[in-house]
């Protein structure tokens, strides 16, 4: 018995667990109205294809109304289901997962977001350098402090900053992130000389405000 032929579908029957529900009646009726739509007399433009189909149709009526012959196949049937759902649950473990790394997307967005406040500060001093005549352009990072807080808190302004780190000595630059739709906030601050960024460091104490320096990063 080739069990790539479905028998049931072969008279227009469901297959499965709904064909072996069916009752032998239900199957004499399928098969007596294939039969009609099948039968060589009907077909007269093609005889040998007509002759070919309805022995299919009839062959597997006398698998399907011989009890034992159509338990056999509904336990292939079965067989094949389960072998079916079994290689795709497999295939399905098999595949990998993927897991965002949350932690590492969000360095990666601050390192982004300090390179690109750094640029910022180096355009400035381009500028500045410009109109001294001058061809000396660096950007010490043990001077620049990288500040971030949440928008949750006292939304600090530029001006705001240059004032609280102007009590740990003189602030050359302030350049704060464009962006309002993050969740944090970031700005750069450029102290004068080290040992101010050092004092900052050590000494600035604000409630929801993280200063580290850049050169750790």
């Amino acid at each position: 018995m080739d069990i790539e032929v479905d028998h049931y579908s072969a008279l227009d029957l469901p297959s499965g667990e709904e064909g072996a529900k069916l009752s032998e009646i239900d199957i004499s009726k399928a098969y007596r109205k294939k039969a009609l739509e099948l039968h060589p007399d009907k077909r007269l433009d093609d005889p040998i294809n007509a002759h070919f189909n309805f022995q299919k149709l009839k062959a597997s009526y006398d698998i399907l109304k011989d009890q034992k012959k159509r338990r056999l196949f509904d336990e292939m049937i079965q067989q094949q289901q389960q072998k079916q759902q079994q290689s795709k649950c497999r295939k399905m473990m098999s595949e990998p997962i993927f897991v965002p790394d949350i932690s590492l997307a969000r360095l990666e967005e601050e390192e982004r977001i300090a390179i690109k406040l750094l640029g910022e500060i180096a355009r400035i001093r381009e500028i500045l350098m410009s109109k001294k005549e001058s061809s000396e352009m660096f950007v010490d990072k043990e001077r620049v402090l990288k500040v971030s807080w949440s928008k949750s808190s006292e939304d600090y302004t530029c001006q705001r900053l240059r004032e609280l780190f102007s009590n740990f000595g003189e602030v050359e630059h302030v350049i704060m992130s464009s962006s309002s739709k993050k969740k944090k906030r970031y700005a750069l601050v450029e102290m004068l000389s080290k040992d101010h960024a050092a004092k900052a460091v050590s000494s600035c104490v604000l409630p929801g405000l993280l200063v580290v320096p850049l050169a750790g990063l």
